[in-house]
């Protein structure tokens, strides 16, 4: 779906149209999940954060004044929902270090080394390449989603491009793993 289509669907959505939300739903579902299992490492907590988010989305889009701005505001939703669920069940917030094997598991079932690689990535590097590359937010976006600054989000996503581009090469040739 095109972005000028998700714009139309959040402004319908704005004047009730309810089929609107569920168009949405199906198009964002999904990836929603994913993004939420890799940090909660649960797929039914997961699920259960996914739907408050859409919720709690369709009782505030009538507040989105910037319909552009949709995605990387039901993004930073998802990214709320799940930092105040680590805050209620007192666990430790998955924003450092290494995403379990598991999580990749539950998450991605095809063997993508390319994709192992990414998620392997220092977690600031990793955040902005995940959401760039597997979530397909832009980098304005992203910057709205992490609440970092546009150059930030840049050499991050630079750092990450040339971190890919070292372990892959090195995966080629017999060097790693």
């Amino acid at each position: 779906m095109t972005n000028a289509g998700i714009e139309l669907l959040v402004v319908e959505l704005q004047f009730g149209n309810k089929a609107a939300l569920g168009k949405l739903y199906a198009h964002f579902h999904v990836a929603m999940r994913k993004y939420a299992v890799l940090r909660v490492k649960d797929s039914m907590v997961a699920d259960d954060l996914v739907q408050n988010v859409w919720a709690k989305v369709a009782k505030r889009v009538t507040k989105l004044n910037d319909v552009s701005l949709f995605k990387s505001w039901l993004y930073k939703a998802l990214r709320w929902e799940i930092i105040d669920w680590y805050r209620a069940t007192s666990n430790e917030v998955l924003h450092d270090g290494h995403i379990p094997e598991k999580a990749i598991e539950l998450v991605y079932s095809d063997p993508l080394s390319p994709l192992k690689h990414l998620l392997s990535l220092p977690a600031n590097e990793r955040d902005v390449a995940e959401l760039f590359y597997l979530n397909d937010l832009n980098i304005k976006e992203i910057s709205l989603v992490a609440g970092i600054p546009l150059g930030t989000v840049k050499s991050r996503l630079h750092r990450a491009r040339a971190l890919l581009k070292q372990r892959i090469s090195r995966t080629e040739y017999g060097y790693d793993e």
